[in-house]
């Protein structure tokens, strides 16, 4: 169900039903009656001397469908070969982040020269994050239990350009993609119970001596709880140009229970990035394809259980919290100035 600011004694009607069946379900993203705050980012530099050549932010606070943050930039070293976001012909960074909980983040890169770097070490790295936020305080008198949903669709790493053997040493590209959620819940007491999970993947060559020269291989590691889900990636068989692509997943993490003065907090982001030292070589790493048609639906929601169900004389001392923090909220927002809307 979606919350809007249409009055403080429909919300208090959906409260009252909610409670009654035992459970707040939550709204299209997030918990409902707490706006999201929300940003999507993109990043390029050059390695391994952490020159920042773009970057740019786009943040968005208290956001109400249909809101949304998206950046899309197009670098000028490089092309987009990964075949996704077969629009855009320029090596790019593309990040959205809807406040419905729509959203992806890709990087895709393939430099046939120099990197424009000074050395034969420097590596030209692309990065694009989607984050979502929500901080409040619980005033209501029952505990509750908070369960938030993760949806994961399938993402994608792959490297461009890996020739299977090599005379020696040589530098090596990498494909990295993510998403991750840290929530932690803060006691009156100041203690803190907090919640992490990460499923992702990141790509990488390694060279091992095989015969007069070195055999190059890509090879894939898990980032976080991803070997966890018993399932492995799927290698798409091209060793010159390899990708591995991991199914999508769904995921429930519960937190610990809220109880009357504990302030939840938590953040949730979808991040890709990859380097390449150039020289017909590249690399791609996607969650979700924004400038491609193929946004993430559905990325995180909430559900909250009351503990301990009260019986309905006492639905009215329960509701008292909860409305008091919502019309607490709609003053606040009538009361920011019209710029910050």
């Amino acid at each position: 169900m979606t919350i809007k600011r249409s009055g403080i004694a429909a919300v208090t009607a959906i409260l009252i039903s909610a409670f009654s069946s035992g459970t707040i379900y939550a709204s299209t993203f997030g918990v409902f009656g707490f706006q999201v705050d929300m940003s999507a980012n993109v990043t390029e530099t050059l390695l391994p001397s952490g020159t920042v050549s773009f970057q740019d932010s786009l943040p968005l606070f208290d956001t109400v469908e249909p809101e949304s943050a998206s950046l899309l930039h197009i670098s000028p070293t490089g092309v987009n070969a990964s075949g996704r976001s077969t629009n855009i012909s320029g090596a790019f960074a593309s990040s959205l982040a809807a406040a419905d909980g729509n959203g992806g983040v890709g990087v895709s890169q393939l430099i046939f020269g120099s990197p424009d770097g000074s050395g034969p070490q420097d590596a030209r790295q692309l990065s694009a994050q989607s984050l979502w936020t929500q901080t409040f305080t619980y005033t209501g008198t029952f505990p509750l239990e908070l369960t938030l949903h993760l949806h994961i669709p399938s993402l994608q790493v792959g490297l461009l350009g890996v020739p299977p053997r090599r005379s020696d040493l040589s530098t090596t590209e990498t494909a990295q993609a993510s998403a991750k959620l840290v929530a932690a819940v803060t006691h009156p007491d100041l203690t803190i119970d907090g919640s992490s999970l990460e499923i992702g993947m990141r790509e990488s060559e390694t060279q091992v001596p095989s015969g007069s020269n070195l055999l190059n291989l890509a090879n894939v590691d898990f980032l976080g709880q991803t070997g966890s889900l018993g399932k492995g990636p799927t290698f798409n068989g091209d060793d010159f140009n390899p990708s591995f692509t991991l199914d999508s997943v769904s995921l429930d993490v519960n937190l610990p229970v809220l109880h009357t003065g504990d302030i939840l907090s938590y953040v949730y982001s979808l991040t890709a990035e990859g380097t390449t030292h150039g020289f017909e070589q590249g690399y791609f790493a996607f969650l979700g394809d924004p400038f491609g048609g193929n946004a993430i639906s559905d990325n995180l929601t909430v559900t909250m259980t009351p503990s301990d169900v009260p019986e309905a004389s006492t639905y009215l001392l329960m509701l008292s919290g909860l409305v008091g923090v919502l019309a607490c909220h709609r003053r606040t927002q009538k009361s920011r100035p019209s710029s910050q809307q």
